[in-house]
């Protein structure tokens, strides 16, 4: 009588037998050498992205300042203008000051009581000095040697002069006496900015 109860066969697969049973088949961790250059690819082309917005953003905070600077000193000249108007036309003696023009020696207007015609050199000449491409004038350098000007300031065995880089200014007015005053000044890349500030005089 057959055994009905016999005890089922078992299969061993051999290591490394391509039976299904067993298999040496590894799978390898890490990265590989493309992986890896790919990688510091994209990290480089990230980091040269983020210092180009940095410089960016340094060189527009600079523009900003400058052109805040540059209408400051628009507004400044206007105020002075407004204070000693002159005889006729307000502000018409002021008026004809060119962007190359040299600035002349004023009475010292702090030290001595000036007419309206003094105190109208004296300004434009406080002015003139103020923008930045007259600094190394001799007038500019007299009125920094009392209280009319603040003295120039050596910052790492440089002199940092005030003013803009080669700020100038003109003054004009019309035949319906409105005041124009233009500060012009070298921005990044050697290009020419300009702000025009105007007045009723």
């Amino acid at each position: 009588m057959r055994n009905l109860h016999s005890k089922p066969s078992t299969l061993h697969g051999k290591p490394g037998s391509r039976n299904g049973f067993g298999s040496n088949t590894t799978t390898s961790g890490g990265f590989s050498m493309v992986e890896l250059l790919v990688a510091v690819l994209v990290m480089g082309v990230g980091v040269l992205g983020v210092t180009g917005l940095q410089l960016v953003s340094l060189q527009n905070n600079r523009d900003a300042l400058l052109r805040s600077e540059a209408l400051q000193l628009g507004y400044n000249i206007l105020d002075n203008i407004r204070v000693n108007p002159g005889a006729g036309v307000p502000g018409l003696n002021y008026a004809g000051v060119g962007f190359d023009d040299a600035p002349v020696a004023p009475t010292d207007c702090f030290a001595n009581n000036c007419s309206a015609a003094q105190m109208t050199a004296f300004d434009i000449a406080v002015w003139q000095c103020s923008l930045g491409k007259f600094n190394e004038d001799a007038v500019c350098d007299a009125l920094r040697q009392g209280v009319i000007l603040p003295p120039s300031v050596s910052v790492g065995g440089a002199t940092a002069q005030p003013g803009l880089p080669d700020g100038e200014g003109s003054i004009a007015i019309d035949g319906a006496g409105v005041i124009t005053v233009t500060v012009r000044w070298t921005g990044f890349n050697g290009v020419q900015q300009t702000v025009t500030v105007e007045s009723q005089g």
